[in-house]
């Protein structure tokens, strides 16, 4: 059996039985530290856009039951920023958190380009629930203007960028500043990715989104 088949087997396990299986050295360990992090960040935007068609596979590859999974220190970081956040007017939005070892094998198979989907074979960090995707929004969750939409893999996305317009510029600043002053690592190439410093030192996780 394939590394991927084997991995599409035991998450089709883990979503049937309720169990959680962490990946260390090859070996299955029970363990679930994930959080829903909407208990953590009570006004947290959930739009997980692997649950529908708006994304750059262009199909649906989350059940409806996806909820916005991080490790516990994730999500309190997550709330640090998001307390930073709601005193300047803004919300957070979530596009991604954690992702199923099975769907980064899908996501790799259309895009095998390291820096925008990584290599099922070492795991994502959204597979170790250490990474997040995700926006701005007024406090009454009106989108705000941002340099690209998300899965934009150009230019356009990086930090660096310095076309565009000034409040998308602004808006991917203020994000920034609050996500990298709660200690998370930004992705140079995606306005929107961000990582837990030693998020690579984690394992990679097979959970369930269904709730136990």
């Amino acid at each position: 059996m394939t590394p991927r088949a084997r991995w599409g087997v035991v998450l089709a396990l883990g979503l049937s039985s309720g169990a959680a299986w962490a990946e260390d050295a090859g070996t299955p360990k029970a363990a679930s530290p994930l959080v829903d992090a909407t208990t953590v960040v009570k006004d947290l935007g959930v739009d997980l856009r692997y649950a529908t068609a708006d994304n750059f596979l262009k199909k649906k590859v989350y059940p409806d039951t996806a909820r916005c999974l991080l490790l516990p220190e994730s999500a309190q970081r997550l709330k640090k920023a998001a307390d930073v956040l709601r005193a300047q007017g803004y919300r957070l939005k979530v596009y991604d958190c954690y992702r199923p070892r099975a769907v980064q094998y899908q996501m790799w198979e259309i895009m095998p380009v390291p820096g925008y989907v990584a290599n099922p074979r070492t795991g994502s960090n959204h597979n170790r629930g250490g990474a997040v995707d995700l926006t701005l929004t007024t406090l009454d969750g009106k989108a705000v203007e941002m340099p690209t939409p998300f899965d934009t893999f150009t230019r356009a996305a990086h930090h660096g960028y310095t076309g565009g317009t000034e409040a998308s510029r602004k808006h991917r600043e203020i994000l920034r500043e609050a996500m990298e002053g709660a200690g998370f690592k930004r992705n140079r190439m995606e306005w929107w990715h961000y990582d837990l410093p030693d998020a690579r030192k984690r394992p990679v996780l097979d959970v369930p989104f269904s709730p136990p």
